[in-house]
Order: structure tokens, then C-alpha cells, then sequence
């Protein structure tokens, strides 16, 4: 017969168990960067640039030909290329007042999210700097 302070006890502890593989979860890094300053002149020369090292110590590259980028790679991280309509990259320091914004439906911030199990690294470039295609996916939420 199955006492009712051991199913008690055996609840209590599962729940205990469970809560506490939730408290020591780590939440990602997330970091915007902006593409257009990281890559600064290199824009015009055609090649492999380093524009950024990752936390853990990992280089990042922007692949630019003709004036474009064409890709970023990272070793050992993923890349994926992202739009969104929220500016998220800052392309100069300062105050925008609300009443000076255009409001412009389809403008989209085009970057390369580089990511791992412990941190998501956006670089965001303008649209002049990357070639706009249908392989560019909706930034998750």
C-alpha cells in the first residue's frame, strides 16, 4: 500500500529537482553590433576582413566583394542571415526625437546572427551594403 507522505515526499522532491535545473539556466548574451562601423573602410576592398571577436574569443569575418557583404563566418559558431524592422544596431550615437522619425512601413535592417549555445552576436549592416534577396529570414522573437 502506497503511503501518502512518501507520494507527498516524492512530489516535493521532483518539483524541488525541476526548479532548481530552472535557476541555474543561464539566459544567452545577446549583442547588436553595427556592421557598417565594424567593417569601416574595408567596404571597399574585396576579401576576408575580421570585423569582431565573439566572447569566447572566436573572430569574426565579413566576406565583402564589389562594395557588398556576402557573408560572415565565425569557426565553430553558425550563421544566419536575419532582416527585421526594428533598428537595433545604433549607426550614430545621439537623440532621435519621436516627432523628426519617418514613419516607412517596409524598411528593413539587414544582419548576420552568429550564434552558439551561450551567446547571439547580431551585426547589423544598411541595405546598401548587403545584396537583398528572398534569403533573408524574419528576425525570431
Amino acid at each position: 500500500m502506497i503511503n501518502r507522505r512518501l507520494v507527498l515526499g516524492m512530489i516535493a522532491a521532483a518539483t524541488t529537482i525541476d526548479a532548481s535545473r530552472v535557476a541555474f539556466a543561464k539566459e544567452k548574451e545577446k549583442h547588436h553590433l553595427n556592421g557598417k562601423n565594424l567593417l569601416g573602410e574595408n567596404i571597399k576592398k574585396n576579401g576576408k576582413h575580421k570585423i569582431h571577436t565573439t566572447g569566447k574569443k572566436v573572430d569574426v569575418f565579413a566576406e565583402v566583394n564589389n562594395g557588398k557583404v556576402t557573408g560572415v563566418s565565425a569557426a565553430g559558431m553558425q550563421v544566419k542571415k536575419v532582416r527585421s524592422r526594428q533598428k537595433l544596431a545604433e549607426t550614430s550615437p545621439g537623440i532621435t526625437l519621436a516627432s523628426m522619425q519617418l514613419a516607412q512601413a517596409d524598411v528593413y535592417y539587414y544582419g548576420y546572427w552568429v550564434y552558439d549555445d551561450f551567446t547571439d552576436t547580431y551585426i547589423w549592416f544598411p541595405a546598401d551594403y548587403v545584396i537583398v534577396d528572398s534569403s533573408w529570414v524574419e528576425l525570431p522573437a
